[in-house]
């Protein structure tokens, strides 16, 4: 660990210049399946508790109920969490490094499978349909937690670019943004009365259930949303 901290540092001012900005940019196609566009709620409709309030409350739910929850609410995660992180390697400004997938299980307006997040386009791909609540939670280090959520969001990103330019300090960079974005979702489901929880998982078996459109890209993070198993909807 030291060795690879050592390894992915920068030492001189001149690195640090070189190190900012110029985020590479990903190539990602247009939908080809079909597409869902996102419902956010308007700024009217949005929770007004204080976010102190909001941190306070949150937590890593420890069990989710097999319950719904609503395209907007799902929608305004999606749209809140992802309108850029202030960070020296994301250039120009809303720049982002880690490609959302979804495994949706219980969507209200959303029939379940497996999803990408097209953020520029504010819409939703499908890139199969089904029940796949069995297989996200293989993925999640066959846990309970992402097969009972609503929906289950995999991090993915595309480290060749991004080492290329960074170096390997790029992988502290996608792990940095992808953690900042993960607070983001915490943040969002709690200020709607959801729960969340941060997981690990199988790697390569992530990439290949979301392949051939993740194909090449490396797991690096997952969050599971939904309605805590202790604070059931009425």
């Amino acid at each position: 660990m030291r060795e690879m901290h050592a390894a992915s540092s920068l030492d001189s001012p001149e690195e640090v210049e070189a190190w900012r900005g110029q985020t590479p940019k990903t190539d990602f196609p247009p939908p080809t399946g079909p597409i869902i566009q996102l419902q956010p709620l308007s700024d009217a409709e949005m929770p007004r508790d204080p976010i102190e309030q909001v941190i306070q409350r949150r937590g890593s739910t420890r069990k989710f109920a097999r319950s719904s929850i609503t395209l907007p609410q799902l929608s305004t995660m999606l749209d809140r969490a992802t309108r850029g992180v202030p960070a020296d390697f994301l250039d120009p400004p809303g720049a982002q490094l880690n490609d959302l997938y979804l495994i949706v299980h219980a969507i209200e307006g959303l029939p379940p499978g497996a999803y990408v997040f097209h953020r520029s386009r504010g819409v939703l791909e499908c890139l199969k349909q089904g029940n796949f609540r069995a297989d996200a939670g293989y993925l999640g280090l066959e846990q309970d937690l992402p097969a009972d959520a609503a929906v289950a969001i995999f991090f993915l990103a595309d480290l060749r670019p991004i080492l290329q330019r960074f170096g390997n300090r790029g992988y502290r960079a996608v792990q940095l943004e992808a953690g900042t974005l993960g607070g983001k979702f915490y943040l969002a489901a709690y200020a709607q009365g959801l729960g969340a929880s941060g997981l690990t998982f199988f790697d390569d078996d992530v990439t290949r259930f979301f392949s051939p459109h993740a194909e090449g890209k490396s797991a690096i993070f997952l969050v599971a949303l939904g309605h805590s198993a202790k604070h059931k909807p009425a």
